[in-house]
């Protein structure tokens, strides 16, 4: 369906860009730059910046395994470049597997989200959505002025 937040094609007002909300500690390896890959099951047609936010969820046993901890949660830490997207294959999936970090078998249909450019900046509180979403006013205005 489009203009559904899985399906965004271009931002809405005043040309800001989309957020994604990623769980940690995927959200703090794509800004660390280990991460350039990630994995959804859905293939929007927007390309360009996002805002990076992170989920209220935490994966302990995901932490430990990259060596993180007292990761932020329940905001904005980032933008990254949408870069493109590429649908993968059995052989992209085991090719590609250290720049998307997953690991085990590819399940299902994927798509291969193509990071470049993260940037990193001062956690800003607030709530996520699923999908592709645009934040709140005030919080569109304080994302803006971040990364001046």
């Amino acid at each position: 369906m489009k203009g559904s937040p899985r399906n965004m094609t271009t931002p809405s007002s005043a040309d800001s860009p989309p957020a994604i909300s990623i769980q940690q500690p995927w959200a703090e390896l794509i800004l660390q730059g280990k991460k350039s890959i990630e994995v959804r099951s859905w293939n929007p047609t927007y390309r360009g910046p996002v805002w990076l936010h992170t989920g209220l969820k935490v994966n302990e046993e995901l932490d430990e395994q990259f060596g993180l901890s007292g990761l932020y949660r329940g905001g904005f830490v980032g933008r990254f470049e949408l870069a493109n997207i590429i649908r993968f294959d059995v052989d992209r999936w085991s090719m590609w597997r250290s720049r998307h970090l997953v690991e085990g078998p590819m399940i299902g249909e994927l798509y291969g989200w193509m990071i470049r450019e993260p940037i990193r900046m001062r956690p800003i509180p607030s709530k996520g959505k699923l999908g592709l979403f645009h934040p709140e006013p005030e919080v569109q205005h304080l994302l803006d002025s971040s990364v001046d």
